[in-house]
């Protein structure tokens, strides 16, 4: 029993500890949220390392905050145009799917072309850097709204 009780009193300052880590990897995990990202640190990071950001950045879902908005009248659209709260203007893709979701961010919740809607925090798959593009930047496929 001294065994027992020497390990337990060995563990108990410990166990905050043990309590604030799982209930941060717990709530990191739960909503899938990835931390929001500076589109335009994100495309420093490409043409300072491209090896390195593309090995921590290429096929990873991203989150960036700013506004959207539908870049044609096709209800079938999925090119959307994005400006980041860091000012960075860039190309996004929203399956059609995935657009009901965004409806209320916008002015009579509807997607009307190129109307911004409020600020909103979305995610995209990076599927890598375009390097020889007129204007180098990340591919951002399959957004979706966070919040």
């Amino acid at each position: 029993m001294q065994k027992n009780t020497g390990r337990l009193a060995a563990f108990l300052p410990a166990l905050p500890l043990i309590v604030a880590a799982s209930f941060w990897h717990g709530n990191a995990h739960a909503d899938n949220a990835a931390p929001v990202l500076s589109y335009g640190k994100l495309v420093e990071a490409y043409k300072a390392n491209p090896k390195e950001a593309a090995a921590k950045y290429t096929q990873k879902r991203l989150a960036f905050s700013g506004r959207v908005m539908r870049m044609g009248s096709s209800p079938d659209t999925t090119y959307f145009g994005a400006v980041a709260d860091d000012g960075a203007h860039f190309d996004t893709q929203f399956e059609v799917s995935d657009q009901e979701a965004l409806k209320p961010k916008f002015k009579d919740q509807k997607l009307t072309p190129f109307q911004p809607s409020s600020s909103i925090v979305f995610d995209c798959l990076n599927e890598g850097f375009l390097a020889t593009a007129v204007v180098p930047s990340p591919k951002l496929t399959q957004c979706r709204l966070v919040k």
